[in-house]
């Protein structure tokens, strides 16, 4: 059925595509069986640890003009209480902000409770340096642990934040380590 789809449909229609919405199972079928030269918003659903390590990393497929025009991005991770890989690793994230350099909205949402974006500092450990940054991020949808990882985001590695949604797992107020802004 994809390969009918890639083989048929899309070389009729992929001028026309400005939003693609692709399962990860069939997304680089998809995504590299023709050019879209008008694409700008890619959401990529089921996702996991092992998938996001494969494919936002260094020399990974995702390269060229096809990054360079996504300026929406929605990556959708299916996890279960099983997948051992639900504190993503800030290198997926840092390396996501690199290569789609003209990213404007980011959404990195998760099925699963505890899924989150682990931006928290550990009390005993000093403060980790920025790993990642974006000067072109207008719009952040993310899922953090603590009301602390969320003021985080908001220490100056999003130079042109305008709109921030953050879906806090536990919101303790009353942390000893809040972020020095």
């Amino acid at each position: 059925m994809v390969d009918r789809f890639c083989r048929n449909i899309l070389p009729r229609i992929h001028y026309n595509i400005k939003s693609l919405t692709v399962d990860s199972l069939s997304m680089e079928h998809i995504l590299f069986c023709v050019d879209y030269p008008n694409l700008t918003e890619l959401k990529l659903f089921n996702f996991n640890g092992k998938i996001a390590s494969h494919y936002f990393r260094d020399k990974g497929p995702f390269d060229g003009h096809l990054v360079r025009q996504i300026t929406d991005l929605a990556l959708v991770f299916q996890n279960t209480i099983y997948d051992t890989s639900t504190h993503y690793s800030l290198d997926t994230y840092r390396f996501i902000m690199q290569i789609f350099g003209n990213l404007k909205h980011l959404s990195i949402i998760g099925s699963y409770r505890w899924m989150f974006l682990d931006l928290s500092y550990h009390k005993s450990l000093p403060p980790s340096p920025v790993t990642f940054s974006s000067s072109t991020l207008t719009k952040l949808r993310i899922r953090v642990i603590s009301y602390a990882a969320c003021l985080a985001v908001l220490d100056g590695r999003f130079k042109q934040l305008r709109t921030l949604i953050v879906d806090i797992i536990d919101m303790d107020l009353h942390q000893s380590y809040v972020y020095n802004m």
